[in-house]
């Protein structure tokens, strides 16, 4: 899926807000701050009907009403991510590229020597000012990336619990070959 068709879902998604939605959050405990504050290059968030599919998809089109976000690294959205207020641990991925929302401004504060935070789900990460970023794959490669940090720290026990393992599963290293010139005597 193209980078410009994903920004015409989400420009949809976002034309879709309405007061309610925006009061929901609120209720949730989401600061209106916030959302402004986010609301960049992208917007925040937007509404979308559509479905999870049991491969953890979300497939736009007759269904429910989800929130989405976007996944962006390096400063190009990559993918949505889309969840219900109703169930915020359960979310679908649109095209599937997208692993760590917020990665920027994640790995940002590698080289600074200051800390990752990380969320349990997206709206954890927004009750929480959008500050840190939350693992939307945890069988992408690049979650060992994450061990480049010095400290990281969990918004709760389980996703420590879920991020050690993660981190502590063996690695798998390609078959290295080398080749050597013989010389015939």
């Amino acid at each position: 899926m193209k980078v410009r068709h994903l920004e015409a879902e989400l420009a949809s998604a976002a034309a879709a807000v309405a007061q309610p939605h925006l009061d929901r959050l609120r209720a949730l405990g989401v600061s209106p701050d916030t959302v402004a504050r986010i609301n960049l290059a992208y917007p925040a968030f937007g509404i979308m009907e559509g479905e999870i599919d049991r491969h953890g998809d979300f497939v736009p089109g007759p269904g429910v009403a989800h929130i989405v976000q976007p996944v962006v690294e390096r400063k190009q959205i990559i993918d949505l991510v889309a969840w219900r207020s109703s169930n915020p641990q359960r979310w679908g991925m649109r095209t599937g590229l997208g692993w760590l929302l917020n990665a920027d401004t994640c790995f940002a504060t590698r080289w600074d020597g200051q800390q990752l935070q990380l969320h349990a789900s997206p709206l954890a990460w927004l009750k929480a000012d959008a500050v840190g970023g939350v693992i939307l794959d945890w069988d992408a490669p690049d979650i060992s990336w994450l061990r480049g940090f010095e400290r990281i720290r969990c918004g709760d026990a389980m996703l420590g619990a879920t991020l050690s393992r993660a981190l502590y599963q063996r690695t798998r290293l390609p078959v290295i070959e080398t080749e050597e010139m013989r010389r015939a005597a």
